[in-house]
């Protein structure tokens, strides 16, 4: 996946992006589509109820498998809703077969359509990529995300900073910075004190009236035997109404370690899953890539809804 795959390289070069245009110049937000998802009868999508998948926090609504953008647009990697997961893997066979619509979504809320191919001849466990056929986006964007098959989904767009002016960008990121130190997860000694910085910040609604941004940001100890990083995903909302002011921390996950070792976040997409806001995450490390949903239950209250299996894809 491109966003991945520029993370590695940032990464295995020890570089940095110390500052907001280099972080933020890469991506202009697309004006969100609010089509709706194509909804299938329940008899194409249902998935045979086993007590692993029951358990998995995959919701139903959905669809059957969450679709990841791979090597290219065409290409698709397959995650089921827990990793043994045959019966989803089964009816996106049969759905394949018949050619039936995905649909796809980018992170600035751009949408596509594409058609699920013929199920391939194997799959491999640890990346499943499935094709797919005329994939056809809706204005300037030219890659996606995150795609669904059937289910309730619809676009919900991140807005990049980059579409701000210099000072309400550098604001947005002092604001990303204070939130990060309200952050009450044990810090090692080593980290208290330094500057974060900010590689990405988006802006969304959470609901109608109540602005939200979603930030990842990191610190750096630079020591030349033994460098660490921590790193720091956060989400912050507005009270309903309010269109200035600061926001108040409602979600934080941080983890640190050696900078090699370290496991990195990020947001790839946002829908909203039968009207319920959903972001994306990719947690990329070095036994492979995880995606998380992380779904809002209510007014501050967010929560991890679905972590996938681990795919080396990407």
């Amino acid at each position: 996946m491109p966003f991945l795959r520029f993370r590695r390289a940032l990464r295995a070069s020890g570089l940095i992006c110390g500052a907001l245009a280099a972080t933020y110049a890469c991506e202009r937000s697309v004006p969100a589509a609010r089509t709706d998802s194509v909804v299938l009868p329940a008899e194409k999508v249902s998935v045979a109820p086993t007590k692993e998948a029951g358990e998995s926090g995959w919701n139903r609504l959905a669809g059957p498998v969450l679709l990841i953008q791979g090597e290219t647009r065409e290409e698709a990697i397959v995650l089921p809703p827990w990793d043994g997961d045959s019966a989803s893997l089964d009816v996106l066979g049969r759905l394949g077969g018949e050619s039936v619509n995905a649909v796809l979504f980018g992170r600035g809320g751009a949408r596509f359509t594409a058609q699920l191919g013929a199920r391939p001849p194997s799959l491999d466990r640890e990346c499943r990529v499935w094709p797919l056929r005329a994939v056809h986006g809706e204005g300037a964007a030219s890659s996606w995300a995150v795609g669904f098959v059937g289910g309730d989904v619809m676009s919900l767009a991140l807005d990049s900073v980059d579409d701000l002016s210099s000072r309400d960008s550098m604001a947005l990121v002092a604001e990303a910075s204070r939130l990060a130190s309200a952050v009450t997860t044990t810090t090692p000694p080593s980290f208290q004190g330094l500057r974060f910085t900010a590689h990405d910040i988006r802006r969304f609604e959470a609901s109608p009236g109540v602005h939200a941004l979603v930030a990842h940001l990191v610190r750096k100890v630079n020591q030349e035997a033994n460098p660490q990083e921590e790193q720091t995903l956060l989400i912050a909302e507005r009270d309903s109404g309010a269109t200035t002011g600061p926001y108040q921390l409602v979600y934080a996950d941080r983890s640190h370690g050696r900078e090699e070792e370290s496991v990195t976040p990020e947001v790839i997409a946002a829908v909203r899953v039968a009207g319920v806001p959903t972001l994306v995450l990719a947690r990329d490390g070095d036994a492979g890539v995880a995606y998380l949903l992380l779904e809002r239950k209510g007014p501050r209250q967010w929560r991890v809804r679905w972590t996938s299996g681990m795919t080396r894809c990407g």
